[in-house]
């Protein structure tokens, strides 16, 4: 996994958007950032440039979390990219096909033809990438930062677990999106759960400790999503299992295709 000259256009993407909260936590949101894109992606080193068709339905997946055209985060990205100083014009002609995909969830293509050639070409762009950032930041990450200062979460692992849950389940309260796994999970607790983590969230009035906490957290989200989400919670599993909590150290993780990469700043 080739991460140099991606940090380098992440680093300076960041200097463009500006960090998302005082919650940010510079280099490990950094490595989050590189994990989460390893899992929707498959790859780190050029993952803003990817554009493909969404093989869960959601017409085309591309950016460097997937942004698609049918759940309507791509057109987030392009509205918000159109307001910066570089923009030529060149995805006006699909604003009016991307609002009605958005609007009815849809997984058609129709009507895309250069879509995926433009998303590509415009990553060469460092506006483009920076407005990618803002947008999953304020879309995902920003909401996911919610549950972790509700909860009291202190570790890494357990930012970067919801920040991701709120990409693939959806940021929203409801029951199927990360509100609804937090809820079911708390739930599970109703008496002190103690650990060895160090770190102790209050739940239902209960003590539990944070990975133990995670683990069943991950348990649900991975019951409710199925096979298709296992590649991301046995990634984490196996971070947890290696107890690297808070990244003060490179990371290791196992990948889509099996083999472990390590994450750095």
């Amino acid at each position: 996994m080739k991460l140099v000259a991606f940090t380098i256009s992440f680093v300076a993407a960041l200097s463009s958007v500006g960090s998302v909260s005082a919650e940010n936590r510079g280099c490990t949101d950094l490595m989050s950032t590189y994990i989460i894109g390893l899992y929707q992606s498959g790859f780190v080193a050029s993952y803003p440039a990817r554009c493909e068709k969404d093989d869960s339905g959601g017409g085309l997946a591309s950016g460097y979390i997937n942004f698609t055209t049918g759940n309507g985060d791509a057109l987030e990205v392009i509205q918000e990219y159109q307001k910066t100083a570089n923009y030529t014009g060149g995805f006006d002609k699909y604003i009016g096909t991307l609002k009605k995909l958005a609007a009815t969830h849809s997984s058609s293509t129709a009507g895309l033809d250069g879509y995926c050639d433009l998303w590509t070409k415009s990553c060469k762009d460092p506006n483009f990438f920076a407005t990618q950032i803002a947008v999953a930041n304020s879309r995902y990450q920003a909401p996911s930062l919610k549950y972790v200062k509700k909860l009291g979460i202190q570790y890494a692992v357990s930012r970067s677990v919801l920040y991701d849950t709120a990409i693939v389940n959806g940021p929203k309260d409801t029951s199927d999106n990360i509100g609804g796994l937090v809820r079911a999970t708390n739930a599970m607790f109703t008496k002190n759960t103690p650990g060895n983590s160090g770190s102790m969230l209050s739940i239902n009035g209960v003590k539990v400790d944070e990975i133990a906490w995670l683990k069943k957290f991950l348990q649900i989200r991975l019951s409710k999503n199925g096979a298709g989400d296992k590649a991301n919670v046995n990634g984490y599993l196996y971070i947890i299992k290696h107890g690297n909590y808070d990244w003060d150290s490179p990371v290791k993780v196992p990948g889509p295709d099996g083999k472990i990469y390590t994450v750095r700043c």
